[in-house]
């Protein structure tokens, strides 16, 4: 494959990759005028090829506030890096330890599993069950109404939307279309939301806003005259008329933006996007174009929800210095010690098959730090919740046991951040687990799922479909 030199590189990104403007938004001031907490905000990241765990876990002698991320090969050493992204997020985050994926599944087909909290149904070419925390807040209980696009699902080299590559899924396990383009996520973001300088372009914009009203009004006002002449089912129909106009004269608000939001300058195409076709090279540029978007949109209040699916890097000369095929001679050749193995491992382990994957690690914990950069830069930090995960736990045995968790952000208080939680492992250290499963406990994520959907005031008990109704009810014991 190809190298590409950073001027080439760039000079083929154009203005795109640069012209973000940096702006000081006011996302929350329509709350804030209100009298109301910032709204909440919820993204969720998936990166491939699961955690050395060994370099993930927090070492001895910390505790569950008193803990550094910055030793030698850390992978959590993005979030405390002020130098290269302005400030430490130390304090803006949750790493949490032994939660278990339960997808019933080979490990790389459990992304879909992370946001439904649902067994995979049908193997290999199986799908959830259920819909995606994102979906069932933005969607299903309608948190997403107030935005003009109620949630967006990113995605770096592959538009595929198998349960291995998906983390959005509508009701019923159908998933959700993912957008690979930079370019076409700036237009489905911003094409309709934002005018921009031009003169012409905001008359043009006050003038469909006027008509728009005027319309909404006279329909408004035509559905009231008839509902006095209608019969008691006529009446709940034209209510539900009702409903949409005023859904609709909510989206129409949204242009109403907060000062400071000006619209950005549109990426410029790529040569390749998908993966195995030539895409590779330009993974990290997308992943950061899709990072900055998406920031940008939450804090002009665009959307509020979105989910972010990452790449690898799997290519010749990648910037890593990884092997070209990370997936079989970085993830399939770690080999764990008793804390990458649940507490079974067949023998001490390599240290440096741990180095390797957490140099991976780092540069996926690295864009989430991007992602949180941006947040804070708009302003809207404390009202989000980043949640990134990924598949599995123990990438060469598969495992969906211990996957990776990190909680970001703070959803105006609701979640305190600044800790390092963990949870006993599936097996006790130095025995196996029983072949009848006797000697097997598990913290399902589903009760991170509960959690979550709890903090944005979403009355639930359970969320997704497990084997056992005990996996999928409850909440995360100290979140």
């Amino acid at each position: 494959m190809t190298r590409i030199g950073r001027r080439r590189f760039l000079r083929g990104l154009g203005a795109g990759a640069a012209a973000l403007p940096f702006v000081r938004l006011v996302a929350s001031s329509r709350a804030s005028e209100a009298g109301l907490p910032p709204p909440l905000r919820f993204i969720g990241v998936y990166h491939p090829h699961g955690i050395a765990a060994e370099l993930f876990a927090r070492r001895e002698g910390e505790t569950e506030t008193s803990f550094a991320l910055d030793y030698p090969d850390s992978p959590l050493q993005p979030f405390d890096d002020a130098a290269t992204y302005g400030r430490s997020f130390k304090d803006n985050i949750i790493v949490v330890e032994g939660v278990d994926v339960l997808s019933d599944t080979n490990a790389h087909n459990s992304a879909g599993t992370i946001l439904t909290g649902s067994r995979i149904v049908g193997g290999d070419g199986g799908l959830p069950w259920n819909s995606s925390l994102d979906q069932f807040l933005a969607v299903e209980n309608r948190l997403g109404d107030a935005t003009l696009v109620p949630s967006i699902a990113l995605a770096v080299g592959s538009k595929q939307l198998s349960a291995r590559e998906t983390l959005s899924f509508a009701q019923g396990g159908v998933p959700v279309s993912k957008i690979i383009d930079p370019a076409v996520a700036f237009d489905f973001l911003f094409r309709r939301a934002v005018v921009g300088a031009d003169p012409e372009a905001q008359a043009r914009a006050e003038r469909a806003q006027r008509l728009g009203k005027s319309l909404i009004d006279f329909a408004r006002g035509d559905i009231q005259r008839l509902r006095a002449r209608v019969g008691p089912f006529e009446v709940q129909k034209l209510d539900q008329h009702l409903a949409a106009l005023r859904a609709l004269e909510k989206k129409r608000d949204v242009l109403s933006l907060p000062s400071g939001c000006t619209l950005p300058v549109r990426p410029a195409a790529f040569p390749r996007l998908e993966r195995h076709n030539g895409g590779e090279p330009y993974f990290d540029a997308i992943t950061d174009l899709h990072i900055d978007l998406l920031a940008l949109a939450m804090g002009c209040d665009i959307t509020r929800f979105g989910t972010l699916v990452m790449n690898d890097l799997s290519y010749a000369g990648n910037p890593l210095g990884l092997p070209e095929d990370n997936h079989g001679a970085m993830a399939h050749v770690y080999s764990a010690s008793a804390i990458g193995s649940s507490g079974h491992p067949v023998g001490a382990g390599d240290p440096a098959t741990w180095k390797l994957l957490a140099r991976f690690n780092r540069y996926a914990y690295g864009k989430v730090a991007r992602l949180l950069q941006r947040l804070g830069e708009y302003g809207i930090l404390d009202s989000t919740l980043v949640y990134a995960s990924s598949d599995m736990g123990n990438p060469a045995t598969h495992s969906t046991r211990n996957v990776p968790t990190v909680l970001a952000g703070g959803l105006n208080g609701k979640i305190r951040m600044g800790r390092r939680i963990q949870y006993r492992s599936d097996c006790p250290l130095g025995t196996w687990c029983d072949p009848d499963g006797s000697d097997y406990q598990t913290v399902p994520n589903n009760w991170l799922l509960v959690s979550i959907a709890q903090a944005f005031g979403v009355d639930v008990v359970s969320y997704g479909i497990q084997a056992e109704a005990q996996y999928s009810t409850g909440t995360l014991p100290g979140i």
